[in-house]
C-alpha cells in the first residue's frame, strides 16, 4: 500500500514497503548525511551500516515514508516498523505487557528513525514527514514506541515536535516508559596509602 502527501510548495511524502536496490542506493547518502554526527554524539550506536541499512530498507515488515523535493531528490526518510519483532533491540513483551488491547490487535509500531538531509532541516521536509507519520498513526489508532538520544532529544527536540504537532489533529497521551542511562568510570590507578 502507498500513500502518497503532495502539497504545494513542500516535500512530497511517499509510503511504502518494498524499496528497490536503487533507492536504497538513492537514500542512503541521505541517510549518512543526517546520522553520521551521532556517532560522537551517542553513546549508543545510531548510525547503521550501508548493509544494516539495505536490510531494513528490505524489510517489509517496516514502512519506509520516502520524502523528496519537486525535483524528484532524496530530501527525508521515516521508518516505521509496524511489528516490533522487526527492530532487534525492542522487548515485544514488554510493549504488551504495557499496551496489551493494542498488543491483540498487532497495533504497536516503533518509530527506527526519521531524518532530513542537513541541507533541508530549515525546510518544511521534517514537518512534512511528521505530517505524513502521523496520519499513519492516527488511522491505524495505535501506540507509536520509540527511542531517542538525549542530543536528539534536547538539541533537535525530536519527541516535543513530534507531541506538539501530533496534537493539532488528534487527542494522544505520552508516556515516557523506560530509560536507559550510559555511564563511563575512569580509573585512575590504585587509591594512594
Amino acid at each position: 500500500m502507498v500513500r502518497r502527501v503532495t502539497r504545494p510548495g513542500r516535500a512530497r511524502v511517499a509510503t511504502t514497503r518494498a524499496v528497490s536496490d536503487d533507492v536504497v542506493e538513492e537514500f542512503w547518502p541521505t541517510y549518512l548525511a543526517a546520522f553520521a554526527p551521532l556517532a560522537q554524539r551517542a553513546a549508543a550506536r545510531h548510525v547503521l551500516t550501508r548493509e544494516e541499512f539495505a536490510e531494513e530498507m528490505a524489510d517489509e515488515r517496516i514502512l519506509k515514508l520516502l520524502a523528496r523535493d519537486h525535483e524528484g531528490h532524496p530530501v527525508g526518510l521515516t521508518t516505521l516498523a509496524t511489528d516490533l519483532a522487526a527492530v532487534p533491540w525492542v522487548s515485544p513483551d514488554f510493549h504488551a505487557r504495557l499496551y496489551p488491547e493494542h498488543a491483540a490487535r498487532g497495533a504497536i509500531y516503533y518509530v527506527g528513525f526519521t531524518l532530513a538531509h542537513p541541507g533541508r532541516r530549515r525546510s518544511r521536509v521534517f514537518v512534512d514527514m511528521l505530517d505524513a507519520l502521523i496520519e499513519i498513526l492516527v488511522t491505524d489508532r495505535v501506540v507509536c514506541a520509540y527511542d531517542v538520544s538525549r542530543y536528539n532529544d534536547e538539541t533537535l527536540r525530536f519527541a516535543e515536535h513530534l507531541f506538539s504537532r501530533a496534537r493539532r489533529t488528534c487527542e494522544l497521551d505520552v508516556d515516557r516508559v523506560d530509560v536507559q542511562t550510559y555511564y563511563a568510570a575512569t580509573f585512575h590507578g590504585p587509591r594512594a596509602t
